[in-house]
Order: structure tokens, then C-alpha cells, then sequence
């Protein structure tokens, strides 16, 4: 019960830390601040564009579904139980993401930078969906291996942490979303992995 509380709490304060943040991006002060960054980044970006398509792969869709598979494959092969405590968490993890930052982007239709519209990225840029999808399969299927005790959470914990930070990293790099669209990603996704492992410890 206590877990459960945690979660909630978790995937409350990240939901509306999200909601927040998409508020503020219509403020001067957040715009300003994307600004400098990618006033900083646009230089560079021709010598760190390969490095960053390798570090957004983990959002791409061909990337995250088999990666929730695989967990949930490894939950149902080496350890008893229903079937459902794996599937549905991780399933979940992927959809709701996708579901949730389209849900999004419909109400905040913010335009992307100038290098993306350029580049005909006309979807709207709150919130990152490669990193919000990446952060929640990453995160829900740490939290599945953790409870299984089939990873240790000192060192799964850093290394899915380390490739969320990557994937929103690479978004700015490559130019496609602005800094703040990648924090609300991974506030979307961290509150989409919460319910996902409030999921997992009800069908436990």
C-alpha cells in the first residue's frame, strides 16, 4: 500500500509538474531561456548530429515497443505468475505515453524551433514525444525487473536514467523540440510509468 501511495504521489507531482510547465512555456522568461540554448546548440549541431541520432533511437517507436516486449517476456519466462503483471504495465507504458503527449501537443500547440519547421516538422513541440515514450518504457520496465528481482535498482535505476537523459538530450541537438518540450517529455513519461507500476503492484 505503501508503494502504491508513493507512485501516486510520484505520478501526481510529475502530471501536474508537466501541466505547469506547458503554461509556461507562453511565458517570456521559459522562451527566452529555449532561446539561449539553442542559440548555444546551433553551432555545434553539425558535429554532434550523428551522436545524437544514435541517442534518440530509444524514443522511436521500432525501439520502445520491443523493448517493453522484452521486458515483459523476461518477467513472464523467469519468473511465475500471471501473464498480465508484465504485459499490461509495459503495453501500457507505450501507449499511454503516446496517448498522453498527443493529448498534449492538441491543447498546447506550440511551434517547433526554427531549424525543425524548416525541415517540415509541423507537429506541434509540447511535449518531446520520442522522450516522454523513451522515459516511460524505460522507467516502467526498470521498476518491473526491480520488483522481480531480476536487475538490481542500484544499477538498473542510473543506466535507464542515463538513456532518458540521452534521448532528450538528442532532441534538442538535433534541433526537433526546444529545451522545455524535453523536461515536459520527461514529466510525461515519469507520470505515465508511475500508473504503469501502480498497475504491475495491483496484478502482482
Amino acid at each position: 500500500m505503501n508503494d502504491s501511495r508513493a507512485l501516486a504521489t510520484v505520478g501526481v507531482a510529475a502530471g501536474a509538474g508537466m501541466v505547469a510547465l506547458a503554461a509556461a512555456t507562453r511565458s517570456r522568461v521559459v522562451q527566452r531561456i529555449d532561446d539561449a540554448v539553442e542559440h548555444a546548440v546551433a553551432p555545434r549541431r553539425p558535429r554532434i548530429a550523428h551522436a545524437a541520432r544514435i541517442g534518440t533511437l530509444p524514443g522511436e517507436p521500432y525501439a520502445h515497443w520491443p523493448l517493453g516486449a522484452a521486458v515483459a517476456a523476461t518477467v513472464i519466462v523467469c519468473r511465475d505468475g500471471p501473464m498480465r503483471r508484465a504485459v499490461v504495465p509495459m503495453a501500457s507504458a507505450s501507449l499511454g505515453a503516446i496517448l498522453t503527449h498527443h493529448a498534449v501537443k492538441a491543447v498546447y500547440r506550440r511551434v517547433r524551433p526554427r531549424h525543425a519547421v524548416l525541415r517540415g516538422k509541423t507537429e506541434p513541440a509540447f511535449p518531446s514525444g520520442h522522450t516522454a515514450d523513451a522515459t516511460a518504457v524505460l522507467f516502467t520496465g526498470a521498476y518491473l525487473l526491480a520488483r522481480e528481482e531480476l536487475a538490481p535498482a542500484a544499477v538498473i535505476a542510473p543506466i535507464v536514467a542515463t538513456l532518458a537523459l540521452t534521448v532528450g538530450a538528442s532532441r534538442v541537438a538535433l534541433g526537433w523540440h526546444w529545451t522545455s518540450d524535453v523536461v515536459g517529455g520527461w514529466l510525461t513519461g515519469i507520470a505515465v510509468a508511475s500508473g504503469c507500476a501502480m498497475a504491475y503492484e495491483r496484478l502482482r
